[in-house]
């Protein structure tokens, strides 16, 4: 993590500056690290708890609320209403400790349409010059123009306007026409490349282990069953059906010997699995045009009440996205058969959903998940024992 590597480096530089009796060269050095870590402050305290840094950019008396441990040495907590991140570092003089150094940064909020923000900056400029236009020639035209830009401010690339005004109004609307044709191939080029990434991904998780095979295709078809039943428009079924399909990609940075453990996992080895979320945001926000499906695979095992990981949210502050895959992956958890137990009947599983409504589970999304299945209604696996006739088949 690049936080902890400036933490190093900065109790390095006040280490040595403060073992030199230089506290003025220690604090020069700290304010110049932190110049280049955006939202971030640190403070200095000796094993008593007194500032060796008076003048540092952040207090000492600030106290983050609900710290947890993420990592040795990394924690989590909250200032007001931000997340912030607190690395701790040793600062050490030539021969003993000094004290320890407190970097902090705060977390910004999921982004979750970031790709428009340049479209958005795009079609601003045009807007500009279609207006300097009509104040220097004429206003036909202009009106349908406008509709254009704002229809590909909304990702619709194949509205058009007539041809009509002064020459260089029409000469603007065919140059418009053509870029909107070649954006949209592009856009549509992008969508064909995110999705067969998604599969791609997806299937390097199931390959490790037999008894998965054709988890997430069904944690993908049991999660858009949910968002059709609430209306999902297009775009956002098919974010929510790549999310799913890749809400176990953290996965891949599992050791095999924790992944494929046939019996229960240790309080270590239940540790080291429940990284996998946060690598999963890592890998997606990576990849241009699949951030939101990270925050997805981030937060499936977030809990309503605020009980589940990685980072402790609860309740709305939970992507609704995030908590429609978390109660179709515990679903098919249940059912399906592991190395670890065998399948559950559905009615059982359905008991244990609908008793984890309001503490796992969002107590809306688990009643119509519920009641949906109870009414026959959606997807229905392979009995197990087609399922073990077949072991290559996903399901």
């Amino acid at each position: 993590m690049a936080l902890i590597a400036h933490a190093e480096m900065i109790a390095q530089e006040v280490g040595k500056s403060i073992d030199q009796g230089n506290s003025n060269q220690a604090l020069d050095s700290l304010h110049k690290r932190l110049r280049v870590i955006p939202r971030a402050t640190a403070f200095v305290l000796d094993a008593s708890g007194k500032a060796l840094l008076p003048g540092a950019p952040e207090g000492e008396g600030k106290t983050l609320g609900g710290l947890r441990e993420v990592t040795p040495g990394v924690l989590l907590g909250g200032l007001g209403q931000a997340k912030v991140l607190e690395i701790r570092q040793e600062v050490r003089g030539r021969l003993l400790p000094l004290g320890t150094l407190y970097l902090r940064q705060e977390l910004p909020a999921p982004i979750w349409a970031g790709g428009i923000v340049a479209l958005a900056q795009w079609t601003s400029l045009i807007s500009a010059v279609i207006t300097f236009l009509f104040l220097s020639f004429s206003m036909r035209g202009t009106g349908r123009l406008h509709r254009v830009l704002d229809r590909a401010g909304a990702g619709d690339f194949y509205e058009r306007a007539p041809e009509v005004g002064c020459y260089e109004i029409r000469e603007l609307v065919k140059k418009t026409h053509d870029i909107m044709q070649i954006v949209g191939a592009a856009q549509e080029e992008a969508q064909r490349v995110y999705v067969e990434t998604a599969i791609a991904l997806s299937k390097t998780i199931e390959a490790k282990d037999r008894y998965t095979s054709g988890h997430s295709q069904r944690v993908t078809i049991y999660s858009v069953e949910i968002g059709e039943s609430l209306n999902f428009d297009e775009d956002r079924l098919e974010t929510l059906r790549l999310g799913a399909l890749l809400h176990d990609i953290g996965k891949v940075a599992v050791p095999d010997d924790v992944l494929l453990k046939p019996s229960a996992l240790t309080d270590d080895e239940f540790m080291t699995m429940k990284r996998h979320p946060m690598a999963g945001d890592r890998i997606l926000s990576a990849i241009p045009g699949l951030r939101d499906m990270a925050d997805i695979a981030r937060s499936h095992h977030e809990k309503w009440d605020g009980s589940g990981y990685p980072l402790g949210v609860a309740g709305d502050s939970i992507p609704l996205e995030g908590r429609i895959v978390a109660i179709a992956d515990a679903y098919d958890a249940l059912i399906t058969k592991r190395s670890y137990k065998p399948a559950m009947p559905i009615e059982k599983a359905l008991n244990i959903i609908e008793a984890d409504a309001g503490t796992h589970f969002d107590p809306q999304l688990a009643s119509l998940f519920v009641t949906m299945k109870r009414s026959g209604k959606g997807y229905k696996p392979l009995p197990s024992s087609v399922v073990e006739k077949e072991p290559n088949q996903a399901v």
